[in-house]
């Protein structure tokens, strides 16, 4: 008796919290008549009504969990002629929406999936620019705009349009001993092989410096004009093959190490090796990798791209370094090369959390010419706010580009300040 009483008290909390939101149960003398003399059986009719609409998970085989960040900014930037402030969808983590599942298939054997989207980002950090002002909009800009599907503006303003990328869709199965299977769009073996970073402030900046500003092109010096020479044309941190459609497989790990290789249409394949290790007081992370992608614009091109990060956990200073390089696999081709520094700190200092503070530069050579260079510096502070999985950081960069043409270009600089929740 005492069980069934249970029962029906934990249907009626059920119909009552239902009724708060739905107003199906409000007491009302009206709904009051309705019920008639068996209450109870009316209500319990009712929660089954409610039970048979209620958007729930599949099955309760597997466990679904949705997820994600959103992260907003405020930009300024400066290209020697105009300085102007965006609000803008911080790319070097964009906002997005993920859902995961795993269910277990037998003692140590699992399988899942992976659902990631940023949908319909407005002004994100790496599709805006400057190519805005009537009194420059030219063919170089007009093909900028169009290439990034962006309407160019007579008021000066950031019009860049909302974007949608289904950065994962892939199922995976993994075995303790025998490591993971990965099939669908997702990393790539060598994804991320560039960008190794312990320092806390990667969420600020990180090694591809060009996810702020990458549509940004360099005025030249003397007619304040633009020649069609963008961020995104010069700096690049050359890393790995990003995602796509693909197989992949990681091993299990093996005194830190992991290996992992994946192939994928039009003939691309990649391998990488990573590995982390604490020893004592110090943490530290590292990745290597090559690439040969057949879809490139030769079909001989290769990648190769490194990078490591170590940090001291009782004082929290860290040093990033890193090197990519393109092999064009042309004798009348030059390959772009790219090398990378970060020094930071990274404690806690307050009650919010961890204060990361860095500054790291980057040079890219080789980009568009032979003896083109690029030279990239910068600074952030990241501040966590753990009670509200909130991060607020700020960070300043700034980027110098020159050739061997008679041409010489003025600088290009950003502040980025902003927030990032995760849930």
């Amino acid at each position: 008796m005492i069980g069934g009483l249970k029962q029906t008290t934990s249907r009626l909390a059920i119909a009552a919290a239902a009724g708060l939101f739905t107003g199906g149960i409000a007491l009302t003398p009206a709904l009051a008549a309705d019920l008639g003399g068996d209450c109870c059986a009316d209500l319990e009719e009712r929660v089954a009504e409610l039970e048979a609409t209620t958007v729930r998970k599949g099955n309760r085989k597997v466990s679904v969990k949705l997820s994600g960040q959103v992260n907003r900014a405020i930009l300024w930037w400066d290209d020697g002629e105009d300085t102007d402030v965006y609000f803008v969808d911080n790319e070097q983590s964009n906002s997005r929406f993920r859902i995961t599942g795993s269910a277990t298939i037998s003692p140590g054997r699992t399988a899942g999936f992976r659902i990631e989207a940023d949908w319909f980002i407005q002004n994100n950090s790496s599709t805006v620019r400057n190519c805005v002002d009537t009194d420059f909009v030219g063919a170089q800009c007009q093909a900028l705009a169009n290439t990034i599907g962006n309407s160019i503006s007579a008021s000066g303003s950031s019009t860049a349009s909302g974007v949608t990328d289904m950065r994962w869709t892939e199922v995976w199965i993994k075995d303790e001993t025998l490591g993971k299977v990965s099939l669908g769009k997702g990393d790539t073996a060598s994804n991320g092989t560039s960008e190794v970073d312990l320092s806390g402030t990667s969420v600020a900046q990180y090694s591809g410096m060009a996810d702020v500003g990458n549509s940004f092109q360099f005025r030249v010096s003397g007619t304040g004009g633009f020649n069609g020479v963008s961020l995104g044309d010069v700096y690049s941190n050359l890393d790995g093959l990003s995602r796509r459609n693909r197989i992949r497989y990681d091993t299990p790990s093996f005194g830190g190490f992991t290996l992992s290789t994946s192939y994928g249409a039009d003939d691309f394949v990649d391998g990488a090796l990573r590995f982390k290790k604490e020893w004592n007081s110090v943490r530290c992370a590292w990745a290597g990798a090559f690439a040969h992608d057949t879809n490139a614009d030769d079909e001989d091109f290769w990648r190769y791209s490194t990078s490591g990060s170590c940090i001291h956990t009782p004082s929290g200073l860290n040093l990033t370094l890193g090197y990519a390089e393109d092999d064009e696999g042309s004798s009348s081709s030059t390959d772009h090369q790219w090398w990378f520094v970060k020094l930071g700190i990274s404690r806690r200092w307050n009650s919010h959390g961890k204060t990361s503070i860095s500054v790291q530069y980057a040079q890219n050579e080789d980009a568009l010419s032979s003896g083109d260079e690029t030279e990239s510096w910068g600074v952030a502070f990241v501040q966590n706010i753990d009670s509200a999985a909130m991060e607020l950081f700020m960070a300043y960069s700034h980027h110098e580009y020159s050739d061997n043409s008679v041409v010489s270009y003025q600088d290009l600089d950003f502040f980025l300040m902003g927030t990032r929740i995760k849930f």
